[in-house]
């Protein structure tokens, strides 16, 4: 097989990215034809086809989902030997961040959002993997450079840089007498109705461990696949649910009764890459999450 053509690499991705050929053609500012002809070329010189087109558009194939990995590292491999003889400094530099809604939230948001603002011409693409346990996958096989993940790992052989840790507390529907003490225990829950998130999802196991810990059993009476619905269900009143404790302010000032548990319901989290040399735009947001969270 030939060397890849760069050109046509990239425009794979932005058909992935995009979601089609021709919001890709619009966002690349090329004809459509020309796109597609392209990405056509490419799938001959691989010898596979990379989407199958329907009538609604286009899906990933099998052969394009696996090829996502290694497009992405083509193009960082470029930019990382353009980068390494242009002065011009970090100009149209990009970032492959993978995490999990729940870090996405806190602390990704403000993470991102910090770096961004001291490197306002970096352009930082987040993924979500299909279930949390996918995220060390996705680094492991390339197809993002950057994990930021709960800890501790599978042994994957992944390289850590570890963060901070992140608190779960309780948040019940306004009014609910939970006693007088700061910190709830987890056998107050024993009977009691909960709102959960999916079973493919960190915090569902981590709670379901410490609850079993406990000799505590709940009745799940909502599963939440959108995080964000999570707050107004308890507001609403069908249930306790485990929030951050970042959102539990939140929910407090909706009235919500919240309150951190008893033991405390803790984990680390931390980005995690591949071993080897790290794009330019990694290494840079590597060192800000170091210093935007105080770890060394």
């Amino acid at each position: 097989m030939e060397s890849l053509d760069v050109r046509q690499v990239s425009y794979f991705l932005a058909v992935v990215e995009h979601g089609g050929f021709g919001r890709a053609a619009s966002a690349l500012e090329v004809a459509q034809p020309t796109l597609s002809q392209s990405v056509r070329a490419l799938e001959r010189e691989l010898g596979a086809d990379l989407f199958h087109r329907v009538s609604h558009g286009v899906v990933l194939s099998s052969a394009g989902r696996a090829f996502i990995g290694p497009a992405r590292q083509v193009l960082r491999g470029i930019a990382a030997a353009r980068q390494s003889v242009d002065s011009g400094g970090r100009s149209g530099l990009s970032l492959d961040l993978v995490t999990v809604p729940v870090l996405a939230v806190h602390p990704g948001a403000a993470l991102v959002g910090s770096f961004l603002r001291a490197n306002p011409t970096m352009f930082v693409r987040i993924d979500e993997p299909d279930t949390d346990d996918q995220l060390h996958l996705l680094v492991r096989d390339g197809q993002s450079e950057l994990g930021l993940s709960h800890l501790p790992l599978p042994h994957l052989g992944l390289d850590v840089i570890e963060l901070g840790v992140q608190e779960l507390w309780l948040a019940f529907p306004p009014g609910t007498d939970v006693g007088t003490d700061k910190a709830v225990p987890l056998t107050r829950l024993d009977g009691r109705d909960v709102i959960g998130v999916p079973r493919s999802s960190w915090q569902r196991g981590f709670v379901e461990r410490a609850l079993r810990d406990q000799g505590v059993r709940t009745r799940l009476a909502v599963e939440a696949a959108p995080r964000e619905a999570v707050v107004p269900l308890v507001l609403g009143g069908v249930g306790a649910a485990f929030v951050l404790r970042e959102s539990a302010e939140t929910a407090a000032g909706l009235g919500a009764v919240v309150r951190p548990t008893d033991p405390p319901l803790r984990q680390a989290y931390g980005l995690v890459h591949r071993p080897g040399p790290l794009s330019t735009a990694t290494r840079a947001f590597v060192a800000h999450a170091r210093a935007f969270c105080g770890s060394g």
